[in-house]
């Protein structure tokens, strides 16, 4: 009413003006339209943001291991303490057969791999609650927390190592046997121990997300490891498994895992050739469906961070 009584008495713009800026303006008005999408979209825009990769991974392990109060002791007496007693109880007790090799070196190479997969799933889970301070503030590829938070696993690994070598040197004074495994196998080792982090961070693709929404997911993953434990080859070796159980280790992608570890570093079993090919299929699938999942569930779930 007011802009037509204005342009009767000739005080606004013509109509033609009027129109003349209205073309303009939808010439050059700005539209917000959604990135590529698609696997090697995402992969280029992490790429492009690995600085904030870089500085998440770094925060996750000093989060991790900094405010020790006994320091380096505490890193390797946590593992170590549960692992001597599993020794007692499993070794000592129950007699549970440990491939020709002392049953502490056993359970501490099988635990090793299994430890690195648990705690990395946990941290996985807990990922977008631990950097929703800088979610909330900026933008980047959401998926990059929970990629670096597989990174405290680096450490984890390099910690057990070395306790599994210091235990080989301790039994090679006592029985004149050095029981760790020496040359390419190793490789074996190293390679189930990337693919135990593959593996943790493919279920996490779904739990992080969970964990946003429901907050006792962590607990749950908690308790349900403790009877994934027993359903792989960690206290027992996998020979011992009657015949008709063998396709639960099929579907279980650890169990190949923890296998190919105690394979690649103490050279006892034999290397788990169709179970692992069972267990990266199995992987595959799940972290394919688990990056689907999380790329259309992640905008939902950061607004309830």
């Amino acid at each position: 009413m007011q802009l037509a009584f204005r342009r009767l008495l000739g005080w606004g713009p013509s109509a033609a003006a009027e129109e003349a800026e209205e073309r303009n303006w939808r010439r050059h008005k700005w539209v917000i339209e959604p990135s590529r999408m698609g696997f090697f979209a995402r992969v280029e825009e992490v790429w492009r943001y690995r600085r904030i990769l870089w500085f998440f991974a770094i925060q996750r392990v000093k989060d991790r291991y900094e405010g020790t109060t006994l320091g380096p002791f505490w890193l390797f007496a946590r593992p170590l303490m549960p692992i001597a007693i599993s020794t007692l109880v499993f070794g000592q007790l129950l007699n549970v057969p440990s491939e020709n090799v002392p049953y502490f070196l056993f359970f501490l190479a099988g635990s090793s791999c299994w430890r690195i997969f648990e705690r990395s799933m946990l941290w996985v889970t807990q990922s977008l609650e631990a950097a929703k301070g800088l979610i909330k503030k900026v933008y980047f590829p959401r998926i990059i927390a929970p990629i670096a938070s597989v990174a405290p696993a680096i450490t984890e690994f390099a910690i057990l190592f070395t306790l599994l070598v210091l235990s080989c040197v301790v039994y090679w004074i006592k029985d004149g046997v050095f029981y760790l495994r020496l040359g390419v196998g190793m490789l074996a080792g190293v390679a189930a121990v990337l693919l135990t982090c593959f593996f943790a961070l493919a279920v996490g693709l779904w739990t992080s997300v969970l964990q946003v929404r429901h907050k006792d997911v962590r607990y749950s993953i908690r308790y349900v490891s403790q009877f994934w434990n027993y359903a792989t080859p960690v206290i027992y070796p996998m020979s011992k498994i009657p015949a008709k159980y063998h396709i639960l280790m099929y579907l279980n992608p650890m169990a190949p895992l923890v296998e190919m570890y105690k394979w690649g570093m103490l050279g006892i079993g034999q290397f788990p050739a169709k179970e692992l090919a069972s267990g990266l299929v199995i992987s595959a699938i799940v972290f394919a469906a688990g990056l689907v999942y999380f790329n259309r569930s992640e905008a939902a779930s950061v607004d309830k961070l």
